[in-house]
């Protein structure tokens, strides 16, 4: 008996960046907002530059491309300690995204562009942020 058997693999696309440093808490973005308002201004633009850094970095060496398609992100905050709330880790997605955007990495970071965010906290020896890029899920019939 012979039959024709059809598999369907779901592929997911992806390309990720880590960003080596630990990122501002809400709590610290509030309390340089109270001080001044410039101050804020001035505290998310340093730490916008910053992530530049490592947006720029994977772009050149082909980690990352820009996402011309709607994508999921998912972010993995890489943690060396317990210290800090989940809210307030993961508030710094706000600067993550504004600067894929200022890198031309996102088109936008509205829901056209970005489906979804996803985010998975782990306990690690050194701070860091991995970012994760899925184009949406590509069926193929083998």
């Amino acid at each position: 008996m012979c039959r024709n058997e059809t598999n369907i693999q779901e592929v997911i696309q992806t390309e990720s960046f880590v960003i080596k440093e630990k990122l501002p808490s809400l709590n610290d973005v509030i309390a340089k907002n109270r001080a001044n308002r410039y101050v804020g201004a001035k505290f998310k633009a340093d730490i916008e530059k910053i992530i530049s850094v490592y947006i720029n970095n994977a772009l050149k060496k082909g980690e990352i491309h820009k996402q011309e398609k709607p994508c999921w992100i998912a972010i993995e905050w890489r943690e060396k300690t317990k210290r800090r709330d989940v809210d307030n880790i993961q508030s710094s997605t706000k600067f993550i995204l504004d600067s894929l955007v200022k890198n031309g990495v996102l088109i936008d970071d509205s829901r056209k562009y970005v489906v979804n965010v996803v985010h998975l906290i782990v306990p690690a020896k050194e701070n860091s942020v991995k970012v994760t890029f899925c184009n949406e899920v590509e069926m193929i019939i083998k």
